[in-house]
């Protein structure tokens, strides 16, 4: 929902307080109002996700970014997952300073671009310009002296997507019916150490091309999804390791349950 409902909060009286007890401020919310002012005070949901805040993330040019990266599941049974090797970095309007933590500072860490939209000047910012993977890595490199980025990232995220899809699998495979396949925009996070840690897994990422990067990625990656898609579910596909015999060129192989393959050993 462009990142609406998030709620940064730095101590517990900011969920449960004597004079503003967490029970009275919940509330469900059906539907998000677009032209709802972004940095308006908030309910809780009834049901949410809490995630420790990483204090000290990577910075580019002195903002927050996160990296979208797209985990396709083409096939549940037997269960077949690709990942696509190229992203796009999400850059927040304002610079980060980990001592500004309260509601109107939601434009310093949360790097969703539609919340991030919703700021008046957003256009005016280098978080507009949208970077691929392959930019950042040179970006780093020329300005920060960090040396071939884009291989210890993707070791990472490939270890990331692993734990994700294992985490999953016995429900994909108990709940799923032949046909069934969806793609999730992952977003990644990297801290000052290069470690990566993931953020979120969208079911239903963004396809908006407002930009010349988002414009060469998404028409490329679909098409390519469906050509995978439709391998995996005919005759085509049957028997075939996809390793081997798939109609892949962005995407690679994650895990192939007919044969036992994963990319990345999960200890």
């Amino acid at each position: 929902h462009g990142g609406r409902g998030i709620i940064l909060i730095n101590k517990i009286s900011d969920v449960d307080s004597k004079d503003r007890p967490f029970r009275t401020r919940c509330k469900r919310v059906e539907v998000f109002d677009p032209s709802e002012p972004p940095l308006e005070e908030r309910d809780f949901a009834p049901v949410g996700v809490i995630q420790e805040y990483m204090v000290n993330p990577m910075l580019l040019e002195n903002r927050k970014f996160a990296v979208r990266v797209y985990l396709f599941i083409a096939r549940v049974n037997p269960l077949l997952v690709f990942h696509y090797n190229y992203g796009y970095i999400k850059r927040c309007s304002e610079y980060y300073d980990e001592n500004k933590f309260q509601r109107a500072d939601l434009y310093r860490h949360i790097t969703n671009q539609e919340f991030q939209k919703m700021q008046k000047d957003f256009y005016k910012t280098e978080a507009a310009e949208i970077m691929s993977i392959e930019g950042l890595d040179r970006h780093l490199e020329e300005n920060n002296g960090i040396h071939a980025f884009r291989l210890n990232f993707w070791r990472q995220v490939k270890e990331v997507l692993m734990e994700l899809c294992l985490g999953c699998k016995e429900a994909i495979q108990e709940k799923g019916r032949f046909g069934m396949f969806e793609i999730f925009g992952c977003d990644m996070v990297v801290d000052n150490n290069q470690q990566v840690y993931l953020l979120e897994a969208n079911r239903d990422p963004s396809w908006v091309m407002d930009t010349a990067v988002k414009q060469a990625l998404i028409p490329r990656m679909i098409r390519e999804m469906f050509e995978l898609t439709f391998w995996a579910h005919s005759d085509a596909g049957k028997g075939k390791e996809a390793m081997l015999s798939s109609p892949m060129d962005g995407f690679e192989v994650l895990l192939d349950d007919a044969f036992d393959f994963q990319a990345v050993d999960i200890e």
